[in-house]
């Protein structure tokens, strides 16, 4: 197969797939692809109309589940032979990672001795933007509270979109954040991930009229005092899904409720019906906060080996 880095040139095709195939999964978004080659090394080859992925993690080589790009998967087995060739070509075994309920079944079909393991930590935390954008009902009081008060204690605070005309103050914020952040990432061991991370925000906004052309790249910016707080880059996975790809407020400005603020004041921008806010990676505190804003469904993920 014919595989290559995954760059900016393949991304209006990515975002066709994911339009086409109305996909929910946050590893199928077309921005997804794109950033995270620098962290993944991820490849594209794209076949028959069909869009194939992989990356390699603990060094060990990925696949995701293949998709065509017009929507559907009515010859998926054909497909999915394609990578079973060329992995026993290789002697390495085919591996499968980020795959949903359906595409877990629908590789069972095929495979039906393939080990499947579940992995909760990349389960995808799916919202109601309507909801997000409300905290309407007894259950979303404590977000309420704790808006009202950082909205007590900075009352001149205000909220903008991303555009061109503020975006070197998201560059301003990352940069302050991952300071703040450093010395216990050095600790723990986190640091290099939270390098990576930089320079993937850097990337996408460096290339944000790009983004947004093809894939409605989006986000927002929260100001205190006039001094930038805090911020926020979506994209439109779908026709129905936003998907959040970072969200970073300084850290005296979110134990105030920064989060809370520019959560909300983002969801009233919105006009997909679901927000898609990704996984917890498998972090308690993430996870405590992702579900404390009552999601509809966790969309399950597994790793398959065929």
């Amino acid at each position: 197969m014919n595989w290559k880095q995954t760059t900016l040139s393949e991304l209006e095709n990515l975002q066709k797939c994911a339009l086409n195939n109305n996909f929910f999964a946050n590893n199928y978004s077309a921005v997804n692809s794109i950033l995270y080659e620098k962290k993944f090394h991820s490849q594209i080859a794209m076949e028959d109309e069909w869009i194939f992925e992989r990356y390699i993690e603990d060094k060990k080589t990925y696949y995701s589940f293949p998709h065509n790009i017009d929507g559907g998967i009515s010859k998926i087995e054909e497909a999915i032979g394609k990578l079973k060739k060329e992995t026993q070509s290789e002697g390495l075994p085919l591996l499968f990672q980020n795959i949903t309920l359906d595409e877990k079944e629908a590789l069972l079909k095929i495979f039906p001795s393939a080990k499947v393991t579940e992995t909760p930590e990349s389960g995808d935390y799916i919202y109601l933007t309507e909801k997000l954008s409300t905290l309407a009902g007894k259950k979303y009081s404590r977000k309420r509270n704790h808006i009202h008060q950082f909205q007590n204690k900075h009352a001149d605070y205000r909220f903008e979109l991303l555009d061109e005309s503020n975006i070197r103050d998201a560059y301003i914020i990352e940069e302050k954040w991952l300071s703040e952040n450093s010395e216990i990432a050095a600790e723990n061991g986190t640091l290099s991930d939270l390098e990576i991370e930089k320079e993937i925000i850097s990337f996408a906004l460096d290339n944000f009229k790009h983004f947004s052309a093809t894939c409605g790249m989006t986000g927002g910016i929260l100001y205190i005092e006039g001094n930038a707080a805090a911020f926020c880059i979506a994209s439109t996975l779908s026709s129905k899904v936003t998907d959040i790809h970072f969200e970073k407020c300084l850290s005296s400005f979110g134990r105030d409720g920064g989060y809370a603020v520019i959560n909300n004041e983002f969801a009233k921008t919105v006009q997909t019906e679901f927000i898609n806010r990704e996984e917890d990676l498998g972090i308690e505190g993430l996870r405590k906060a992702k579900l404390s804003y009552f999601p509809e469904r966790v969309l399950e993920k597994f790793s398959v080996n065929v």
